[in-house]
């Protein structure tokens, strides 16, 4: 009787380790997604990423894979060009705060490489902005071209 309680009384104590450590390593996350924006007449499909947490976050660098598109800040030339190249957006966010970065399709002799349906995973990596030298575990974010397509290019 007194092993089985000793067996019950460790598992319990493992779960409540693993659930501490996950909701220690989860915890203040930011939360990123898919969104549209519209501006200057036309929609731009966009990825939000709202700062939930009480402390100021670093986003250090965003990819996405496959590059069907590439990332960026706003639709002016310098910055598009930026993008193009291979410039990664990072930013600080307060707390409570949110941003949206562009997706713009990348070109491959003069043909959008979105034309071809296929899975698209934005990924972010971030940190604190009390403890930036602690790497953290990226947000990532799943589509599509198909859909990036359908609501991008949908008349408003």
């Amino acid at each position: 009787m007194i092993e089985g309680i000793k067996l019950i009384g460790s598992i319990v104590g493992l779960i409540t380790g693993l659930f501490v450590f996950v909701d220690r390593l989860l915890r203040g996350r930011p939360v990123a997604s898919l969104t549209i924006s519209e501006g200057a007449g036309r929609k731009l499909v966009c990825i939000r990423v709202s700062n939930i947490s009480p402390y100021d976050i670093a986003i250090i660098d965003m990819k996405v894979k496959p590059p069907a598109y590439f990332l960026t800040e706003s639709l002016a030339v310098r910055r598009l060009i930026e993008g193009a190249v291979g410039y990664k957006p990072s930013f600080m966010l307060k707390p409570g705060k949110e941003k949206e970065v562009i997706l713009a399709p990348t070109f491959a002799h003069g043909v959008p490489n979105e034309l071809t349906p296929q899975r698209v995973t934005i990924w972010i990596f971030w940190r604190h902005g009390h403890t930036t030298w602690l790497p953290q575990v990226p947000l990532w974010v799943s589509t599509d071209t198909t859909t990036i397509r359908q609501f991008g290019l949908e008349q408003p």
